[in-house]
């Protein structure tokens, strides 16, 4: 009989002489056995919250959990003896030793390499199990594994390939008549389930270079410990992504550091000491950016923390008065919700309820339009014309002018501060983009020609609701691409863009639009077969929406229950599990941007 059953059998005799008169001593002997019983049942739910054995499954990521509480998976340390399949499987399996840096997996290595080995160079996630066996080279052994993605130094994560395997080397040598690791790459090899219960996407913000919106910079970090609060600070202070660099800005000077590897959190507010030269050298406006762009980060990452307090020397620097506030940072710009769309051949705009005309614009039926754009303005309009080799223009009470001309040009997408963005689709790799709102005087085109797009067909290029990046979407030998790029301006004259960040999704999408801050919506039009509108996003796994048969065009205000979907003549709002529709005759409805 074990313990527990002993504890009921006991609580069994006690419940049926409870009626019965008793001595304190018998009543309170009972409450003692309550008691164990809750200890017990407590202790056994405890011990079930993190299983340390069974197979690993692939499951969705976790969505960040705001709170402080370090969360660790047991390792254990080499056993005397071990042979090297053991020792190499040992030290994978005390890669989330992220609280104590690692210090079990350093036991598996020669004590130089101990020294020398930096875990936070590379994170590989691989899905399921590994497989070791010995190469040609004497002790020398691969490890072959299923990757799910990689995480550099810096946060950013890189889905792997689909059904993609990666081979590592490690060596080994017996010190003192044990083996150990004397070679392996930098960085750390860690199970999927293990990855997504130790770190979190956490979304840096930095400004556009206008300093008026907040552009999400999506890490993983370890987001389950104490330290994250540091962690956020010392990426942010390392600058934006590679994909972002020279797209957006930091108010925090370039070579600022902690001068100390903490940042403190007491009753909400984050201390954070910065190198004092660098900081005392800045001036008010800019500090009180640098606050704006760090409390937005925090407060959209970190539920516990309401206020920064920067210091130099352990002493809190001027911040001005209440004059000096900057305006805080526009983080998730919304659209407009009114819709510009198509029906009966000509423009027409699209509030949610009812479909009305223009004020003030022609008819342009006979241009042949298609894939209307609205500024966040209203004011400009644009549209495919014809076969799609030229996009018009046009104003209230002004005749369309012939604005960009190309190639299977992409929709035309206006970013926010006016400028009208297009793609051309035959593999050129040309990228153009006009102001069309320059005091009446339409100029030259700017001119992009972008290595990474030649040989791609691009079918969509969209400016996003900050004006610092892109959604490109492109095809070649039947492999579709969704890219994330940024776009790199000198002043509001585009310059170039960046080398993307890849979106992993699923089928053959073409067509897409942004959703929000950080996520895009992607279909396959077809005019007869169901389709399945996607929601990627850098953050969070995506989204497949309900399917839908003959959906050829797709809009989406922000968030996945304001995407929309359009067939040859209605379209359709998500509500709920079903699609439900909004308005009939009506084709090709599209948001700001």
């Amino acid at each position: 009989m074990n313990r527990m059953e002993q504890l009921n059998r006991q609580l069994l005799t006690q419940r049926s002489i409870q009626h019965r008169p008793g001595t304190r001593a018998q009543r309170n002997r009972a409450m003692t056995l309550w008691a164990m019983v809750v200890v017990v049942l407590l202790v056994a739910t405890g011990c079930s919250a993190i299983p340390m054995h069974g197979s690993v499954g692939k499951s969705d990521p976790l969505a960040p959990r705001n709170n402080s509480v370090n969360v660790s998976l047991q390792q254990f340390s080499p056993v005397d003896g071990a042979a090297p399949e053991s020792i190499i499987r040992g030290f994978i399996d005390s890669g989330t030793g992220i609280s104590d840096d690692f210090q079990v997996a350093r036991q598996y290595l020669t004590p130089a390499l101990a020294q020398s080995w930096a875990p936070d160079k590379r994170t590989l996630v691989y899905q399921d199990t590994f497989a070791v066996a010995p190469a040609a080279q004497s002790g020398v052994f691969d490890l072959t594994l299923n990757a799910v993605s990689s995480v550099d130094a810096t946060g950013v994560l890189t889905p792997a390939k689909a059904e993609s395997t990666e081979m590592l080397s490690m060596k080994l040598v017996q010190v003192d008549g044990q083996w150990r690791i004397s070679e392996v790459p930098d960085g750390v090899v860690i199970a999927e389930a293990n990855f997504q219960t130790l770190y979190a996407p956490v979304s840096l913000f930095f400004y556009d270079p206008t300093f008026t919106y907040g552009v999400p910079d999506v890490r993983w970090l370890a987001g389950r410990t104490s330290r994250t609060a540091t962690s956020i600070v010392k990426a942010i202070l390392q600058g934006p992504a590679p994909y972002l660099q020279g797209a957006v800005v930091s108010a925090f000077p370039s070579g600022m550091a902690l001068d100390r590897d903490s940042v403190p959190v007491n009753n909400g507010q984050a201390k954070v000491g910065l190198t004092a030269q660098q900081l005392l050298a800045t001036s008010i406006e800019q500090r009180q950016q640098m606050n704006a762009q760090l409390l937005t980060t925090f407060q959209k990452s970190l539920n516990t923390i309401t206020e920064v307090q920067f210091l130099a020397d352990d002493r809190s620097v001027d911040m001005g008065g209440t004059g000096d506030d900057v305006s805080h940072m526009i983080v998730d710009n919304p659209v407009p919700p009114t819709q510009i769309a198509l029906a009966q051949g000509d423009l027409v705009t699209f509030d949610g309820t009812k479909i009305g005309p223009i004020p003030g614009v022609s008819p342009v039926a006979n241009l042949e339009p298609s894939a209307p754009a609205i500024s966040y303005s209203g004011k400009n309009f644009a549209f495919l014309s014809g076969v799609g080799n030229q996009i018009f223009t046009v104003q209230a009470n002004e005749a369309p002018l012939l604005t960009l001309a190309g190639v299977a040009l992409t929709p035309p997408s206006f970013a926010p501060n006016g400028w009208l963005w297009s793609a051309a689709g035959d593999g050129s790799g040309l990228v153009m983009a006009i102001d069309p709102d320059d005091g009446g005087k339409l100029g030259t085109p700017v001119l992009l020609t972008v290595p990474w797009l030649v040989g791609q067909q691009v079918h969509t290029f969209r400016v996003s609701r900050d004006g610092t990046r892109a959604l490109v979407i492109s095809e070649a030998n039947g492999v579709s691409k969704v890219s994330i790029t940024g776009i790199f301006k000198t002043g509001e004259l585009p310059k170039e863009l960046t080398a993307p960040i890849r979106l992993l999704h699923s089928g053959t999408p073409s067509l897409g639009v942004w959703a929000g801050d950080s996520s895009v919506a992607v279909m396959n039009p077809s005019a007869t077969e169901p389709v399945v509108i996607e929601v990627l996003d850098l953050a969070v796994p995506a989204v497949q929406m309900d399917e839908l048969k003959g959906v050829q065009w797709l809009s989406a205000g922000s968030g996945v229950r304001n995407v929309h979907a359009q067939t040859a003549s209605e379209f359709y709002t998500n509500a709920g599990n079903y699609w439900e529709v909004d308005a009939k005759e009506l084709q090709q409805a599209s948001f700001a941007g």
